[in-house]
């Protein structure tokens, strides 16, 4: 005659599962702080990345027309009165060849963002992927893509400055980007927007005022660079390179990093 017998599996008792429970809830927390670290991390990296390619894409553009910058908003003497921002001339320099194509006015070849929706067109360059002031899909309003990184007026001005030649005080050590909130107190910083105002792409027109370092939304100052994801702000130069600036660097300091001929003795207490 064959007895059934009951095969008995070992396995956890209620006590033993919430210790388990417990312990992992524990690591949870403990991973949390350093995978926060690792995204930041790798976020200030890919922001820095954006600012070098910027940089890097103006100079190639200047090189092309023998030094000649482009301006800040307006028409570009160097291409025959196209008309847009530093961040539109710079589209093909930057693998966005087509974007800027997309961009032809009419049959004689002249170039602007405002045709087919350009300056709608949001571009992942031009986006700090730690900058949570972005509006919907990254587009204010549904007609002005923005972006994090602003040109330095002082800099490009009408587009009669020359590079390196109106940089007197060293490439190295003059600001060309910074960071600025996508959406700064109910204002874009719009990258196609191709006219003088606080919706234009750029820093040290109404203000050479110093950045703010992370601003609540409703502090935040138009006129000026803001630091974003923490007290330091991102900074592209002339030279190409990208830095940080704490937000102990002096005024004085700010000031002149802005501008391009001041004659400045640089004290850097980046």
């Amino acid at each position: 005659m064959l007895v059934a017998r009951r095969c008995h599996r070992p396995g956890f008792t209620p006590i033993q599962l919430i210790i388990l429970l417990g312990l992992l809830l524990i690591g949870a927390a403990l991973l949390a702080p350093i995978v926060q670290r690792i995204r930041a991390a790798a976020s200030q990296a890919q922001s820095q990345n954006n600012l070098k390619q910027l940089a890097l894409g103006t100079i190639n553009l200047a090189d092309t027309f023998n030094g000649k910058l482009p301006p800040v908003a307006g028409s570009y003497p160097a291409l025959d009165k196209e008309w847009g921002t530093v961040h539109f001339f710079i589209l093909p320099y930057i693998e966005q060849a087509q974007l800027y194509q997309k961009g032809q006015t009419d049959e004689a070849g002249t170039y602007s963002p405002w045709r087919n929706e350009v300056a709608a067109t949001p571009l992942p360059l031009y986006v700090d992927p730690q900058d949570t002031s972005a509006p919907p899909q990254f587009v204010y309003k549904g007609w002005l893509a923005t972006t994090s990184y602003p040109c330095n007026y002082l800099v490009f001005k009408d587009g009669t400055n020359r590079y390196p030649a109106s940089i007197t005080d060293g490439t190295s050590n003059t600001l060309m980007y910074a960071q600025r909130y996508q959406m700064c107190d109910g204002n874009p910083t719009a990258w196609g927007y191709a006219d003088l105002y606080y919706w234009t792409p750029m820093f040290a027109y109404y203000s050479v005022e110093k950045f703010q370092p992370a601003p609540r939304p409703e502090d935040c100052d138009p006129a000026r660079p803001q630091s974003i994801g923490g007290s330091a702000i991102q900074i592209g130069f002339c030279d190409g390179s990208v830095r940080q600036a704490h937000s102990r660097v002096s005024s004085g300091t700010w000031h002149a990093l802005c501008t391009p001929n001041g004659g400045e003795v640089l004290n850097i207490d980046f």
